[in-house]
């Protein structure tokens, strides 16, 4: 057969196009994840050295308090907002898309205020009751400083990823990564180490981070202007329901209104939260401090591998939301299965072999972290597998099954906690983080696989895909 170069041609031109600006994106979405992996590794080797396992706990059981109330004031919203609103931009009902955006922040914030002001008064219990660790009380509160400012830093993100401006959306994370990196780096040259002072710096750059880039934001995500056709949210119900958008929320695909799959979401999100957060929590109440810093100096090598999966849903998801057809979901699905096996194949190389480093890059006190590096290492490359082509399934109306297998999930992981923490120790802790991710992978996995079974296989076929 002769080979036709103009046929050639066409195909080439026609990768690209299909290609170029996905590939574009992703490479957007991942620059930020690489300079927080780099940072955030550069970090642990830091904090590590200089906190030693027994303040690294301390340090981690403070933080768990603000990075649960960063994650509890989301409960799913972030996404929710992203979903619609991009939908909203690609209609070209930019007003509703800012209502919608306006929901996110609105609701956000009363949540943050609601949960600051709990655990502040709540702090004292937690530090002597809990955790048998009577100092931590006045850290506690002052961590709850890093909760509010990253609601706010939040904010400039999730408007650009709604427009797709990737490249924006890239600089904002970046310079908001360098600057608590900045700060812990000061400590590091003064060589001021204690967990109060790193606790006050963390806060203190949290909020330099945030406020510098709210004025990028347009004043309508505020407030929306007198002209709007999108009534003001002025009552209390308001600011719970997301504005409907003029064109219905979605396809035949996803059927589901935007106030049950806020409603989906806000079930799962809180759930896993819980259940990511449970190790930490429960080897507070069975294990000593040492333990707890020698697990959180394994899961801050993992770093890398949680970036990754941040930026394959990141890019994802604006996509996700904009799918409404059946030759869409089949082309993303296909795309997305490609990518993860082949990320999550670099992710166990990387587990396999980075982890015999840690005493390396730690210390020769942070040895028993190897396996435990390792374990966390290969549950991250599970999700990587499985999770962004959940994500996919947002698209089919998998948000309300979703919610199921992470109570499934938070269920296993609770029984395997509490029954193995006491006699393993932070190796448990390990085990289940695998356990937590396989089961959340073969149940998702089964799920989607039925509903894409359902789906007609010759509909839509000759329908320009809206995956890009």
């Amino acid at each position: 057969m002769q080979f036709d170069i103009s046929r050639f041609r066409l195909w080439i031109r026609h990768l690209v196009a299909i290609t170029g600006q996905p590939v574009r994106d992703m490479a957007a979405v991942s620059l930020p994840q690489f300079v927080k992996a780099l940072t955030g590794f550069v970090t642990s080797v830091w904090l590590t050295r200089g906190l030693g396992p027994a303040g690294l706990g301390q340090y981690a059981l403070v933080l768990s308090v603000s990075d649960s109330v960063v994650g509890l004031s989301d409960l799913g919203i972030g996404q929710t907002a992203i979903r619609y609103s991009s939908l909203a931009w690609s209609r070209g009902e930019l007003s509703r898309q800012a209502a919608v955006l306006r929901w996110a922040f609105r609701t956000r914030l009363t949540l943050v205020a609601f949960m600051v002001t709990v655990l502040y008064l709540a702090a004292p219990f937690l530090s002597s009751v809990v955790w048998h660790l009577q100092g931590l009380t006045s850290l506690i509160r002052i961590a709850l400083l890093i909760s509010v400012f990253g609601t706010l830093a939040s904010v400039p993100i999730v408007y650009y990823q709604s427009l797709r401006r990737f490249e924006m959306n890239a600089i904002v994370q970046i310079c908001q990564n360098l600057t608590s990196f900045l700060g812990i780096a000061l400590l590091a040259l003064l060589g001021l180490w204690s967990v109060p002072l790193v606790v006050a710096v963390t806060a203190i750059a949290a909020g330099v981070g945030a406020v510098i880039f709210l004025y990028l934001v347009p004043r309508e995500i505020w407030w929306p202007r007198i002209t709007t056709r999108v009534r003001p949210a002025i009552r209390w119900e308001a600011i719970w329901r997301i504005p409907r958008l003029e064109g219905g929320m979605q396809g035949n695909l996803d059927p589901t209104s935007a106030d049950r799959f806020a409603v989906y979401l806000f079930l799962s999100t809180l759930i896993v939260l819980i259940t990511l957060r449970l190790d930490i929590w429960l080897m507070g109440v069975y294990l000593d401090d040492r333990q707890i810093g020698l697990y959180n100096a394994a899961t801050r090598l993992s770093l890398p591998l949680t970036v990754i999966l941040g930026a394959l849903t990141t890019a994802l998801w604006p996509r996700v939301s904009t799918v409404t057809t059946v030759a869409g979901v089949r082309t993303l699905l296909r795309r997305t299965m490609k990518a993860s096996v082949v990320i999550a194949a670099g992710g166990l190389v990387y587990a396999l072999t980075v982890p015999f480093l840690v005493p390396v890059f730690f210390g020769p006190a942070y040895r028993d972290s190897m396996v435990l590096t390792q374990l966390v290492s290969i549950g991250y490359c599970v999700g990587l597998l499985a999770n962004p082509v959940a994500v996919v399934g947002y698209s089919l109306g998998l948000a309300r099954f979703y919610w199921i297998t992470n109570l499934i999930q938070f269920a296993v992981v609770t029984v395997l906690l509490v029954l193995l923490l006491p006699r393993f120790g932070a190796l448990a802790a390990a085990f289940t983080f695998i356990a937590n991710a396989a089961t959340g992978a073969l149940i998702n996995g089964f799920v989607l696989w039925m509903k894409t079974r359902q789906l007609p296989r010759d509909f839509d076929n000759d329908a320009p895909s809206d995956s890009h």
